[in-house]
């Protein structure tokens, strides 16, 4: 694995076996003085560089993440479609998530790749949800982004039924790719109003992963967080890959931290890929919690972030990895003048400069809480 910085503005981490390529990209509007349309066609002509100079182009992209400060009142879909000359929908999902930056308008962050044998990521024709498919040493992956609850339920349904219908519609979404939820790695979850709805959420979640019997609970994560584009308080995006004799899907153990199942949350501390040549691991949204499940630190931004890097230790050295192996980071901070703590404790804890790193101001799923971080890291068999 090796890290770039083609400009200030834009990160890559680039990952590369054999014939097989990843790249990840973060990419920031080159000036905040443009309007927000200004600064999103800034930042997407910044990762569009990006892909070429990797060699790659906007049809290599399996999955990406749009946040802007403010829902856009003009067509996001087609701004994008201009600046890449691509006419198809694009697995990417636009949320209303206010990068920490000040006065930054947007950030937009992709993952795209080339496997042996495929010459493109296949798209699927619609947005909701979007999907990308590669088939890579006998497996299938699998990227649908913008997965929501109907929009007709909409205005009469609680939240707990919208959240159950969404994970139903990935389900079917799913299915008919011929993958199952037991295929799936990790989740991304965004819920409006996350303090008051996580509980519904979780309780659905919880019914819908028992009716399905899964043995492996996926990583995911959950913040705040509002789809563009359509009146509804939850969406997700998924990412499922199906097992074949030369790849390994297994749950992560949760290093210092219990499993967070055992206080009513479904999901996995860290879910880990192995492939010929490479390890993955996709680490869950992690804040400073202790074994119990309890908040540690509540009100002290320092010591939830020592906490939360050392549990992001943690979990990387059970995957026999560190720090210098991730490519890929999302922080969540509850206040944006939190900014300069987290890139201090990041550097203390040794997390590299040039690592495609999206910060963003977000509810977390505790009101106590004050930061989060996901990642994904990667290392080369040994």
């Amino acid at each position: 694995m090796s890290n770039l910085a083609p400009d200030p503005e834009v990160s890559v981490a680039r990952s590369e076996n054999g014939e097989a390529l990843d790249v990840f990209i973060e990419a920031a509007p080159g000036s905040t003085r443009e309007d927000a349309r200004g600064q999103f066609v800034s930042a997407a002509e910044g990762a569009g560089r990006a892909l070429r100079e990797q060699g790659l182009g906007p049809d290599d992209i399996v999955g990406g993440w749009i946040r802007f400060a403010a829902a856009p009142e003009w067509d996001w879909r087609a701004a994008l479609a201009e600046v890449w000359q691509v006419p198809d929908p694009l697995p990417i999902t636009a949320i209303v998530q206010r990068p920490a930056e000040p006065f930054r308008a947007c950030s937009l962050s992709l993952h795209a790749l080339r496997s042996p044998g495929q010459p493109h990521v296949w798209h699927g024709p619609s947005a909701t949800p979007a999907a990308a498919t590669v088939l890579r040493h006998g497996s299938r992956h699998l990227r649908l982004m913008s997965v929501t609850p109907r929009p007709e339920l909409g205005k009469t349904a609680s939240f707990a039924e919208l959240a159950y219908d969404m994970f139903s519609r990935a389900g079917h979404a799913l299915t008919a790719r011929g993958l199952s939820f037991a295929d799936v790695v990790r989740t991304w979850i965004h819920v409006r109003d996350i303090d008051t709805n996580y509980a519904s959420l979780n309780q659905a979640r919880s019914r819908f992963f028992q009716e399905q019997e899964l043995a492996r609970l996926p990583a995911s994560t959950c913040v705040e967080g509002t789809p563009v584009g359509v009146d509804l308080p939850v969406s997700m995006d998924v990412y499922a890959v199906s097992a074949s004799p030369e790849v390994r899907i297994e749950t992560q153990k949760p290093g210092n931290m219990g499993e967070a199942s055992a206080y009513g949350s479904a999901f996995s501390r860290a879910t880990r890929l192995s492939e010929p040549g490479r390890q993955w691991l996709f680490v869950s949204g992690t804040a400073s919690i202790d074994a119990r499940g309890q908040v540690v630190a509540a009100g002290d931004v320092q010591g939830q972030l020592r906490c939360m890097f050392g549990h992001l230790e943690s979990l990387l050295a059970e995957a026999a990895m560190g720090l210098a192996d991730v490519v890929s980071v999302v922080a969540y901070l509850k206040n944006g003048d939190d900014l300069d703590q987290l890139a201090k404790a990041a550097r203390a804890h040794g997390l590299a400069p040039s690592v495609p790193c999206a910060v963003t101001v977000a509810n977390i799923c505790r009101p106590e809480w004050l930061c989060e971080v996901e990642l994904c890291a990667v290392r080369a068999d040994r």
